[in-house]
């Protein structure tokens, strides 16, 4: 299974994770109220919340755990004549479902006054504000899996980091000598010299580059 196939694998587990935290709320959390004990029954909804957001992830772990251990590097990308490290499973996949399920938590739902049920809240003009928010939310979380985000290509010219934002540096922007080695295996960021935009002035400037979600791990 290769990394892109892994990443695209979380989509499924993002509906889930939306609908189970949003299960809790509508469906679950009214159990809760008939605890006797206010601490038992708030470690009760804090314990379900916790389920619907850790099935969905064990699951999507479980599913990928051969692709987020193979090894990583660059894909050779004649046609645009570079090499370029897409997104990795490892960190992607789990963000996007824990944004799902916020997603879930967004949508707004109240208990229904004098009984011991939940509903789509009556909020007025607000209410079909936060479906949208929360849908928002859950679109985001697929986009960014379909988007294929963040990736990272090196070419004749330069250095290009695609997130929400292309950040591109040229290579004659470099200071020569080249940045000094990760102090750790596989850093969360590089951090690179660059000259100075500024005409005549010959400080260097450092910018960093997150690589902590690339498949670009050394070996």
């Amino acid at each position: 299974m290769s990394a892109r196939v892994a990443m695209l694998l979380a989509a499924p587990f993002v509906l889930v994770a939306f609908a189970m935290r949003l299960g809790v709320a509508l469906w679950l959390q009214p159990f809760t109220w008939r605890v006797d004990s206010f601490i038992l029954g708030l470690l009760a909804f804090l314990g379900l919340l916790a389920i619907s957001v850790g099935i969905p992830l064990a699951g999507y772990l479980q599913l990928t755990r051969a692709a987020r251990q193979s090894p990583r590097g660059w894909r050779c990308d004649v046609q645009h004549r570079r090499f370029a490290a897409g997104p990795s499973p490892v960190s992607t996949g789990p963000w996007a479902i824990v944004l799902g399920w916020m997603a879930g938590g967004v949508f707004p739902t109240e208990r229904v006054p004098n009984e011991e049920h939940m509903r789509i809240a009556q909020l007025g003009f607000m209410t079909p504000v936060w479906i949208g928010l929360a849908v928002g939310l859950l679109l985001l979380a697929e986009l960014g899996l379909l988007m294929g985000r963040p990736r990272l290509s090196l070419d004749a010219e330069g250095i290009t980091v695609q997130r929400l934002r292309n950040v591109r540096i040229r290579w004659d922007e470099l200071l020569p000598g080249g940045p000094p080695p990760p102090a750790e295996r596989n850093p969360r960021t590089l951090v690179v010299y660059t000259f100075s935009p500024i005409p005549g002035d010959r400080r260097s400037r450092d910018r960093c580059l997150h690589a902590s979600s690339m498949s670009t791990r050394r070996s």
